[in-house]
């Protein structure tokens, strides 16, 4: 049996009318709390990556909001069971949700999670900054211009949720600083920064999951 399927960001183009957008100190979320109360299990396929980014940046990312639906509460589809039934139906990560009600009802899966990682990279930029120092003759504190080296990391996700019983979307998320500098002195690493990036966002999903 073999499916034909759209490109999968069509779907995400559906926009909820009961969505409802939540503010939190890190992310930006939408969330369709009527579609999302008949969802009990997920299926997370494997994330995009733009041109350039690692696999196990979109893997180890991807296995972090695996951690995150099941901390919230979810049922999320074995790997193995999701790959085991895109094989026997032929079905590409190029198109999925095209779709997306058949493959749930296959998969037992109320809803379809992508997952797209636009940035990933750091930086070493000089910078200009401002010291006070005193004058020697004068004794007062004068403003003097600088510069010096510092690193830049960035890091940029995008994850949709979308209904495999109507097609629609009823969660999107993503960070809303993708970038930060740091002192050359600071021992955190590019992965490290992406590591708290996603660890944060699993508290806000949390936390804007539990609302009411």
């Amino acid at each position: 049996m073999k499916l034909r399927l759209g490109y999968f960001a069509t779907v995400f183009a559906a926009t909820a009318i009961t969505a409802l957008f939540v503010q939190c100190s890190t992310s930006t979320i939408a969330i369709n709390r009527e579609e999302l109360k008949n969802v009990k299990s997920i299926a997370i396929m494997h994330f995009e990556r733009a041109q350039g980014i690692p696999a196990e940046v979109s893997q180890d990312s991807e296995e972090s909001f695996r951690g995150h639906f099941v901390n919230a509460g979810f049922n999320v589809v074995e790997r193995q069971k999701l790959n085991s039934i895109m094989k026997e139906v032929e079905i590409s990560q190029s198109g999925i949700t095209g779709n997306s009600i058949q493959l749930g009802k296959m998969l037992d899966a109320q809803a379809i999670l992508f997952g797209e990682i636009t940035r990933y990279e750091s930086q070493v930029r000089l910078v200009n900054y401002h010291e006070y120092v005193k004058d020697p003759f004068t004794r007062k504190s004068v403003k003097v211009e600088k510069t010096k080296n510092m690193k830049f990391y960035s890091f940029q996700i995008h994850v949709r949720l979308v209904s495999t019983l109507t097609g629609n979307t009823i969660l999107t998320l993503k960070n809303k600083y993708p970038e930060r500098s740091y002192e050359m002195s600071n021992r955190i690493t590019l992965e490290r920064f992406r590591d708290n990036i996603l660890e944060q966002m699993g508290r806000d999903l949390k936390e804007a999951l539990e609302e009411e």
